[in-house]
């Protein structure tokens, strides 16, 4: 199969970045501002927590359909249809009079996430050799690492002028006229590049590669990946609340001091890319040392809890950041390595689905942690994870060994 050359590629990298930007924008907006929303007294901690983890479930559930229809469909339509729904879910909820309708919207726009990311990885992965795939990996986490930065800047500044909901109204209005831009770009580039993608029709396609992830080694590898994804957006979620609380600072504050973690992420998206290849591009290799990272950084987060906030800011980056980087190392570059053309949305699809099995467990669960065992016994889950993930990753690296 023909593949883009670089000022075709480099386009269609540009343009996927800039769209899980806008995704990102409509999708992490709820959890930038839960703190603002409980305190209105709308509704409660576990209520919220509720919403996001509603979002969760049907952005991860999502993510098996979207990865099935990713091969069956012209990717690029079901992208639109995506952001098109999302920015009427994102106009809707404000208008929402109680958590129950709340998680109803949420959940129809996590749904709606979901048809981004498994098309997305079948376009890339059909349109680009393996090293420009894997830089568009990059550059599409940067883009969504962006726009959580920029969300959790925006919503104190908006939340000060006007209120929450005006936060939706203004990730609406970018949602939507994301939907015509991407439609309208990457129709382009379809017609100058001669792109067109590998779809399943029912036959059976000849196979390029006698291997895959199968047995064992999927399982072990979608449980480390649940893992993953329930430190990255469980704390992520909740780091703002965690301060507010443990340190009495007030919501716009404390929604500002979550700026850094993503900005630790960023940091981190290139830097564990440049490790990948350090190390030889081995996956598991490599996230075996990663959650080891992040279980050092629990422990120390567990022994100096409530000392400092510029110490758990950093702490708490430095944990959500190597998520983000076993994310980008098991989610992103692992389809392109096991799947071949017409399979490769289905298992992006399937292993992105265990990060948000992860997420709902996590956002809902730390909720009940933190009120029953306090945001202490909360830590000490967070250092337990990242020590069971650890161990995953290094039972896959033997199990890939032998396979």
């Amino acid at each position: 199969m023909q593949k883009l050359n670089q000022k075709h590629a480099k386009m269609l990298m540009l343009l996927c970045a800039v769209s899980y930007f806008v995704s990102y924008l409509t999708r992490t907006n709820f959890a930038a501002i839960i703190t603002a929303i409980i305190q209105t007294g709308i509704i409660e901690k576990t209520a919220a927590g509720m919403v996001t983890t509603i979002g969760f479930i049907t952005y991860g559930v999502g993510q098996l359909i979207s990865g099935w229809l990713g091969d069956r469909i012209n990717p690029k339509k079901l992208m639109f249809v995506g952001f098109i729904t999302t920015a009427v879910m994102n106009f809707i909820i404000p208008f929402c009079p109680n958590g129950y309708a709340m998680c109803l919207v949420w959940g129809v726009n996590g749904f709606a996430q979901s048809l981004m990311w498994p098309p997305m990885v079948k376009i890339m992965s059909t349109a680009m050799d393996t090293d420009t795939y894997n830089k568009s990996c990059v550059s599409v986490t940067f883009g969504s690492t962006l726009a959580t930065i920029s969300i959790y800047l925006l919503a104190p500044v908006v939340i000060s002028l006007a209120n929450w909901r005006a936060v939706f109204y203004i990730t609406s209005v970018a949602g939507m006229i994301m939907s015509g831009v991407w439609y309208v770009a990457i129709t382009k580039i379809e017609k100058i590049s001669g792109l067109t993608y590998v779809l399943r029709t029912g036959e059976k396609q000849k196979k390029k590669k006698n291997y895959s992830i199968y047995g064992l080694l999927l399982v072990v590898t979608m449980v480390a990946i649940c893992l993953q994804g329930s430190l990255r957006d469980g704390v992520t979620t909740w780091v703002p609340t965690y301060i507010s609380e443990e340190f009495k600072l007030g919501s716009e504050i404390s929604i500002l001091s979550g700026v850094g973690i993503p900005i630790f992420s960023l940091l981190s998206i290139k830097v564990v890319s440049v490790f990948y290849n350090r190390m030889g591009k081995k996956p598991f290799k490599c996230t075996v040392i990663l959650f080891g990272i992040a279980a050092a950084c629990c422990g120390v987060l567990t022994a100096l809890s409530g000392v400092s906030v510029i110490l758990t800011i950093i702490l708490t980056g430095l944990i959500v950041a190597c998520m983000h980087g076993i994310n980008l190392i098991l989610v992103c570059y692992l389809p392109a390595i096991y799947a071949d053309a017409d399979s490769v949305s289905s298992l992006s699809g399937t292993l992105n689905f265990m990060t948000y099995v992860g997420s709902a467990l996590s956002t809902y669960g730390f909720a009940l942690l933190s009120e029953k065992f306090g945001w202490g016994g909360t830590i000490l889950s967070w250092l337990a994870i990242s020590v069971l993930g650890a161990v995953m990753c290094f039972a896959a690296n033997i199990k890939s060994k032998k396979d």
